[in-house]
């Protein structure tokens, strides 16, 4: 008996679907790509981008110092003529101009625009040949060579820059020992661009995370544009989500004793004393140190009121009012300005808002506690007494 037994082929999905035809192409579809970045209170004052590196700068990373790079989840089959007069025709790769949008806190509904624009782009595409049409040192239109590595697998993956990142113009190629007309249908994956994205300074901006998208057109004549003779073509639409997670540093240490504050006389009670001083003031400035890198309000609450400031009274019920207020570093400011001896208000409701100009870092403040001269007069009339009262100072970096 004679026994055949066929061998086995196992073809790729992009060979099988160019075998049975468009209709075995699986449907476009729409993708979505995240970028991310956070700060932590890092003196830089700047964002730290988290997103992956992808495309050429993941594998090769030593040519992209400094460079941002986002995979786009855009594969294709793409059908080259060599040097074709229709440049569509060609290898050809066409990207969306700059664009702002705006994220939001979800919590404060407070928002903030950036913009996005690319600077650069790579692909990965499969042709075992140095005809391949991205293997060149010289790709045209709106596109700068950067880098080609052509790999012993049979594919080359290209680094170009874009010449005008806020209006690009269409990018094609042909490979370096291809003839003219010659036509090379090949896989492209691995999308990835370069990019630059301008964000808000995080120091103005309140805690939580931020979120904004935009969405983009893929096809002919869309945002991302591929030329003649693309077919499986994965997504059709593409939104690119931005996630800003803001995070500030935020520490105030009071020294030990700060608890208590005794009010005296400018030089301490000897001169007042010893020398029949006329007292123009009872004050105590409470040192602190701070470390900030975002806003926070600071408001003030009194156990006795006294119009918008707090009272102390002695034994007898005799009541004078007490100004409370706060001086801070020179990176902290208060509706632009600098903060010194500026009067606290009271409640929550009323609190002041401070925002950082600047990362500060162990940096000295004061509260002000001060009971004015006409007040001070009403004290001299009951001698021996000891005058109280609570006064407790918010700092809320939460808001």
């Amino acid at each position: 008996m004679l026994a055949v037994h066929p061998r086995r082929l196992r073809l790729s999905p992009w060979l099988l679907a160019l075998l049975l035809g468009r209709a075995a192409l699986p449907e476009a579809t729409a993708a979505e790509v995240t970028f991310t970045a956070k700060y932590r209170g890092e003196a830089s004052g700047r964002f730290e981008n988290t997103t992956r590196q992808a495309g050429f700068c993941g594998y090769w990373p030593t040519h992209c110092a400094g460079v941002q790079t986002v995979g786009l989840p855009l594969n294709y089959l793409k059908t080259s003529i060599a040097y074709a007069p229709d440049a569509r025709d060609q290898f050809y790769v066409k990207l969306p101009g700059r664009r702002t949008l705006q994220v939001t806190n979800p919590l404060t509904r407070d928002t903030y625009p950036i913009t996005f624009e690319i600077l650069g782009v790579s692909q990965k595409v499969q042709e075992p040949s140095y005809k391949n049409p991205v293997f060149t040192r010289y790709p045209s239109g709106g596109c700068a060579y950067q880098v080609t590595y052509w790999t012993e697998q049979g594919w080359t993956m290209y680094l170009w820059s874009v010449r005008n990142p806020a209006q690009p113009q269409p990018c094609y190629s042909n490979g370096t020992e291809a003839k003219r007309g010659e036509t090379f249908t090949t896989p492209v994956t691995e999308m990835a661009v370069s990019y630059k994205l301008n964000m808000p300074s995080p120091l103005a901006m309140k805690p939580g995370i931020y979120h904004g998208s935009a969405t983009y057109s893929v096809g002919p004549g869309m945002d991302f544009d591929f030329g003649n003779g693309v077919q499986g073509l994965d997504n059709n639409s593409l939104t690119l989500n931005f996630e800003l997670d803001v995070q500030h540093a935020f520490v105030i240490d009071f020294p030990p004793g700060s608890e208590r504050a005794v009010l005296e006389p400018p030089g301490g009670w000897s001169g007042w004393l010893s020398r029949g001083q006329a007292l123009q003031k009872l004050y105590r400035d409470l040192l602190f140190q701070i470390w900030s890198s975002g806003p926070f309000k600071a408001y003030k609450l009194c156990q006795y009121p006294v119009g918008d400031r707090c009272g102390i009274r002695n034994a007898a019920n005799h009541e004078v009012p007490v100004s409370v207020g706060v001086s801070m570093p020179g990176g902290i400011r208060q509706e632009g300005k600098e903060v010194r001896k500026l009067a606290l208000p009271t409640g929550r409701a009323a609190a002041l808002s401070f925002e950082a100009v600047a990362t500060v870092f162990n940096r000295s403040g004061q509260l002000n506690f001060e009971v004015e001269r006409e007040h001070v007069k009403g004290m001299l009339d009951h001698p021996g007494s000891t005058y109280r009262g609570d006064v407790t100072v918010v700092f809320d970096a939460e808001m």
